[in-house]
This record gives C-alpha cells, structure tokens and sequence, in this order.
C-alpha cells in the first residue's frame, strides 16, 4: 500500500471490533485477535491457538497455552505487559495434530519465520500468524515495583490484569480471598510507570507493527478513549493468507470490521516508527564504540533513521554512547550476579513486606 513506509507489507487496513459482546469487552482493544482467533478454531480448522497467558501457578509470570475453545480464549485475553516466550512452544509444534493459530509478539512472529525456513515440520503447523503493536515487553520488575509502589505485599496477589474489559482497560490486581481489586490504574499510569524498565534489548528491536505476520493488530490511537469504550482495533492484512481468513470471520460474524484509511495507522502508531528509525542511530553508535550489534537486512532501517527530525537522530546516536559509556557496557557482563526470575520471586516474597521507594529500573 503506497504512503506506508515503515510498516512493513500492508494490502488491506480494516478497523473494528469481535462479533462476540463478550469477547469485545475482554480483550484489551475490541478482541480483533482474540475473535479471528477463535474463527481459526471453531470454522478454519485449526487445531489450537498458541498464544501467552498468566501462568496459574505464580501469576507474575507467563506461560504458552494450546487454547482448544472459547472458554479457554476468553480466560487469557487482554495484553501481558511482562516477559513471556511464545517462541519455546517450536518443538510442540512440530508433533501438533494440526495447524495452529500462532499469537505472538513482533519479534516471536519473525523468530517463527527464521525457525520455519530452518524446520520445515514447524512451517507445515502454521496456519495463520497473529501480532499486534508492541514497544516491547518491561522486565517483571517493573510490574513487582509499579505493585509495592501502591502498597501491596507481592506474597497477597491472586490475580493481574494489565488490560482489558473495556479501552484500553485498567491495571487491576487482586489480593488472595478478595473480589474487589486492591489496585487499579489507568492504563497511562501503568504502562507509563512500566515502560522504563523495558532491557535494552527491546531498544534494539525494530519491528513494533508485526510487519512479518499474516495480520495485524493494534490500538487506534488516532483518538482519545471515552468513558464506557468497549474498544476497537486497526487490523492491518499482510498477507493473502490473512486477507483470506480476514474475509472469512467478517462473513461468519466473528469480526465486525470497516475500512481504514492509512492516516489512521500512521497517527496510531507514530511512536513505534520513530523508535524504529532510532534503532539504527543505536546500533550505529554501539558499532562505533566496538559493540556487537545484530543485523536486520530488508528492514531499510537507515531509511527510516534518515525520516526522524535531526534532534531525533542526534538522541538515538550520542543518546546512546552516552549511555554505553556511563553504563559500562563495554565491559564484559559478569552474569553470575544476575538473580534468575526464580530466585528473585523467592527473594521478594520470602521477606516481610515493608513500604519504600520502588525497585531500581532494570534501565538504571
């Protein structure tokens, strides 16, 4: 689609929301995903949906699920603004009945793309693959401050909600024997306060649109929330497998879709493509000072970096040996120091709970 620079393939730009009321209100932007989703199992034939959820035994982490119906969708929607992996399912895959719905982040979607050229069993097990917009997963620290910041004791938690039941949702968390939240956010005070604790790594990823995916999905951002919003989605087709599949929720009532205009997505998501120019400005400046960087050929990412306002480009190039330099990063990083996720939820729920300033940014 012509006028879409940095955005990745685009054929068809369709806004919207589920058919499904239910599925609408939980999903954390008008269930778009969560509904062509549950087309692929019920009317496409496809096997299961493999896709991230709250891991039911310890709810700061998160798990991959084979989700085989709707009770089994509908009980993991909404984002999951934590670390998760969808990508360590591949070798399940390759022993899966059939073919697969497979939900992932930007950079899992490319991950599956590299794992499929390599395994071609992996390739034969996806039927359609899903993303959405993502600037990039915070630490699990991140959530466990933002938590201890508002007073609860992170042994108590039963239950975290990032998103959803209505747009963009609250940040909800809920305390064990209780109904009612003992915390609850907008989502600008959440993911503003989680957001700076995303690694580095996430700073050296290009892709936030999902551009390697068969479809799509995202926020409309182009607009304000309204009080009592049940949401909507962009649904971005990038392939003819997903305008195929697109076509056929929208005529089975799973989606309840209109077209777009492209100056939607461009105003929704200007922050992911400025971040996307960055990144070269960034591995430009680590390359310069004798760090390895990775390579990303096809993404034209000097094109991009060669769009952002000059103040734009001087941050993402001094920015970052600024930050290299004062951070030490060009020594060797002695990893035996660094507390596995495990040991750290040991470590934060084996003490007594004490109020105090938040955990340190994983950024710091």
């Amino acid at each position: 689609m012509p006028g879409m620079e940095g955005y990745g393939p685009v054929l068809e730009i369709w806004e919207g929301h589920a058919g499904d009321p239910e599925i609408r209100a939980q999903g954390s932007s008008g269930g778009a995903l969560t509904a062509i989703a549950l087309y692929g199992v019920e009317a496409a034939g496809m096997n299961a949906v493999v896709h991230i959820g709250q891991d039911p035994q310890n709810v700061f982490r998160n798990r991959t699920f084979f989700s085989r119906n709707r009770m089994e969708l509908l009980s993991r929607t909404g984002s999951r603004y934590a670390p998760a992996s969808v990508c360590d399912c591949l070798r399940d895959l390759e022993s899966a009945a059939g073919p697969v719905v497979f939900i992932g982040q930007p950079l899992e979607i490319s991950a599956l793309r590299k794992a499929e050229r390599l395994r071609p069993q992996i390739q034969s097990r996806i039927g359609v693959a899903l993303s959405f917009f993502c600037a990039g997963s915070p630490a699990m620290l991140g959530t466990l401050a933002l938590i201890e910041r508002h007073g609860v004791n992170p042994r108590e938690v039963e239950s975290i909600r990032y998103r959803g039941q209505g747009w963009p949702g609250h940040f909800q968390v809920t305390r064990s024997g209780q109904v009612e939240p003992a915390i609850r956010l907008t989502y600008r005070e959440s993911w503003g306060f989680v957001q700076s604790y995303r690694p580095a790594s996430v700073h050296l990823w290009p892709d936030g649109t999902g551009e390697d995916a068969d479809i799509s999905c995202g926020d409309p951002w182009y607009e304000q929330p309204k009080t009592g919003d049940l949401g909507s989605s962009l649904v971005v087709v990038r392939t003819e497998r997903g305008r195929d599949i697109v076509r056929r929720a929208m005529a089975a009532g799973y989606l309840s879709l209109t077209p777009a205009e492209p100056w939607k997505l461009i105003k929704s998501q200007e922050g992911l493509v400025r971040k996307r120019g960055a990144v070269w400005g960034r591995l430009f400046a680590r390359r310069v000072l004798g760090l390895p960087v990775p390579r990303f050929p096809g993404r034209h990412l000097f094109k991009s970096w060669c769009r952002l306002p000059f103040t734009e480009k001087v941050r993402s190039t001094l920015g970052t040996a600024r930050r290299v330099l004062s951070r030490g990063q060009r020594r060797p990083l002695d990893v035996s120091r660094i507390p596995t996720t495990d040991q750290y939820l040991q470590a934060v729920t084996a003490v007594p709970h004490t109020s105090g300033p938040p955990v340190a940014s994983a950024d710091q």
